[in-house]
Order: structure tokens, then C-alpha cells, then sequence
């Protein structure tokens, strides 16, 4: 059976009310994310190309506040991805219930392990202090600026990266070096990432990244969307996940590993 290899998007916001019709239009394969458990347990669908992800936002005071780790760790059954989960350090959440809430979520993974997308944003130390009190299989450290020095600390953890338009654009050649290429996906973060983006701005649109990616790895269209599939691939297999995906996500892994 011959696969066609579509974009990957590992973080994006769709709206839940979307047809399934038109997710499959959007011609990618996408990770959906969600920012509460509530959001997240009022899914009722299963798409072919989306995966929607159980989410508690780090700057959301009411999915902070309805968080509990029994009924995280029941509704973690539904899904192989978390997200967004995280650290915001300009949320108007307090730290102590973010932290309280973070610890939670890794604690939960360390023993069930999934793709964990996080959010760092002002916080990215406090993350990685995270990450060393308790070490997880699966993180992929979405829209990620940390320093040269964190970013370092962040590879030695054994961190995936997902990059959106606006980071790979913004920061530059110089921050894609610092990234090993078997760590990156690609992510639109549709609608903040790709606020400034190349249109159409929606899920799946990760061309522009996957440009600089080119160019980063002198590879190319085919040679870096296969890079990008074979990362997560490598991720479903570390955290063993890969059967939660449906069977056209399988299919891509199963051609990737090849």
C-alpha cells in the first residue's frame, strides 16, 4: 500500500466543533490540542489525521483550578498525547498551583508514559527543574526559546522540540543548530504561531518551517518531511504509544521505519 507523506502539525488549536470533513482537508496529520480536562472529555470523535491531546493550560485558571490527577490519569487512557500541559511565567495562575498541577501530570507519565507537548514560556528553567526532579520519557518542548545553555541542558534530558513559523523565522538559522535533528517536529501552534505565517493560517501549514529546516539540514522536501515523521516515530516507540495512534498514523510510522 503506497502512503503519501503529509505534514506533520505536533501542536495546534482546532476548534472541537470542526467536521471531520474539514480536518481531513486540512491535508496534514495534526496534533490537537486541548487546554482542560473539561475540553477534553467532551470529545466525542475520533479523527483519521487529528489526534486530540488532554490538555491542562498553564495559563488558564479554571482548567488549573478543575485539575485532579484521578480523573487526569483516567481520561490519559483516550489519547497517546498531553497537551498543552506546562509552565507559564506569565500566567496569572499562581506558580504553587502551576508546579502543583505540572508535578502531577509528570508524575502520572513517568508511569504512563505518553508524548507529553509542554509549555515553557518565561519559565523554561523552572520546566527543565521539572523535568530533572522527575525524569519522563516523551517531552517534546513546544515553541521553545530557552537560552544556548538550556537548550543544552533541555538535549541532555532527552527533549524533543517542536518548532512553529514564528520561532524557526524569529530566531534564526543559529537556533536551529543548537537542535539535533533527530529531536525536531514541526507545529503551526495555529492560531498564535502562525499569527505572521505564510497563508493559508491554519493546522498543517508547516512549510515555511520545514523550509528552514531544509536549509538547516541540506535536505530536501521529501528528505526533511521524512526526518520530521521518523522523530515522532522514534517518540511512539519510546513511550510506547504507537498503538494509540489510529491506523493511518501507523501506516506512516510503519513506511518511516523502514
Amino acid at each position: 500500500m503506497s502512503v503519501r507523506l503529509l505534514p506533520l502539525d505536533a501542536h495546534a488549536h482546532i476548534d472541537a466543533g470542526i467536521s471531520a470533513t474539514d480536518v481531513s482537508g486540512l491535508e496534514a496529520f495534526v496534533f490537537a490540542m486541548t487546554r482542560s480536562l473539561d475540553e477534553f472529555e467532551k470529545l466525542s470523535r475520533k479523527d483519521r489525521r487529528a489526534v486530540w491531546a488532554i490538555g491542562v493550560h498553564p495559563g488558564l485558571v479554571r482548567a488549573q483550578q478543575a485539575f485532579t490527577p484521578d480523573r487526569f490519569r483516567r481520561l490519559l487512557d483516550n489519547t497517546p498525547v498531553v497537551g498543552e500541559t506546562g509552565l507559564d511565567g506569565a500566567s496569572r495562575v499562581p506558580m504553587s498551583l502551576q508546579l502543583e498541577t505540572f508535578r502531577s501530570v509528570l508524575e502520572i507519565a513517568a508511569d504512563v508514559p505518553r508524548i507529553l507537548s509542554v509549555h515553557s514560556y518565561r519559565a523554561q528553567a523552572e520546566v527543565l527543574r521539572e523535568l530533572n526532579r522527575v525524569p519522563v520519557q516523551g517531552v517534546v518542548l513546544h515553541w521553545w526559546t530557552g537560552s544556548p545553555g538550556l537548550t543544552e541542558e533541555a538535549v541532555r534530558l532527552g527533549c524533543y522540540f517542536s518548532v512553529p513559523p514564528a520561532a524557526a523565522g524569529v530566531l534564526g538559522p543559529e537556533f536551529l543548530q543548537l537542535l539535533p535533528p533527530d529531536r525536531i517536529l514541526t507545529e503551526t501552534d495555529h492560531p498564535s504561531g502562525d499569527r505572521r505565517g505564510p497563508l493559508p493560517r491554519r493546522p498543517g501549514n508547516v512549510r515555511e518551517v520545514e523550509r528552514n529546516l531544509r536549509r538547516a539540514w541540506s535536505l530536501d522536501e521529501n528528505g526533511t518531511r521524512t526526518q520530521v515523521w521518523q522523530n515522532l516515530a522514534n517518540l511512539a516507540d519510546d513511550t510506547n504509544t504507537a498503538g494509540l495512534f489510529g491506523p493511518d498514523w501507523r501506516a506512516v510510522f510503519a513506511v518511516v521505519g523502514k
